[in-house]
């Protein structure tokens, strides 16, 4: 009995440590990913068979931002024109979402921040959330 409590108990360190792992893969291959996006996204794809499943995406950028650029790079990214808000620093956009159109979006200095929160279909929702960066929350 009680070698089998020690088996459930190393077990349980084990998923511990795989998924501090995981989440290392995050920060290191997509820092400004979301990491519940990213994980959600990652479920989806694996136990739902879902491929470029609908989101609501929320990209956060640095004060300065050339707002018309940032519209037509994410309209060429993902199809979808991105609403803006918070005086072009915050772009939200409903759009069908792959870890490929993720990094497209992070891969820029001045983007701080993407998250999102899964739809199912095109919806009209907007803005949501609100960037946990230092960064952001300094301008």
């Amino acid at each position: 009995m009680e070698s089998n409590l020690k088996e459930q108990r190393s077990g349980l360190q084990e998923i511990r440590n795989v998924f501090r792992g995981l989440e290392t893969l995050y920060q290191t291959y997509l820092p400004k990913i979301d990491p519940v996006l990213l994980h959600d996204l990652l479920v989806r794809e694996l136990e739902k068979s879902e491929r470029a499943p609908f989101y609501m995406v929320e990209v956060f950028t640095k004060q300065g931002t050339d707002s018309d650029w940032c519209k037509d790079h994410i309209w060429n990214t993902t199809g979808f024109v991105p609403a803006v808000y918070d005086n072009g620093t915050h772009y939200v956009t409903n759009m069908r979402l792959t870890l490929e159109a993720l990094k497209k979006l992070q891969d820029f200095d001045f983007v701080i921040e993407v998250t999102g929160d899964y739809t199912g279909t095109l919806t009209g929702r907007g803005a949501s959330h609100e960037s946990t960066r230092a960064e952001y929350l300094k301008c």
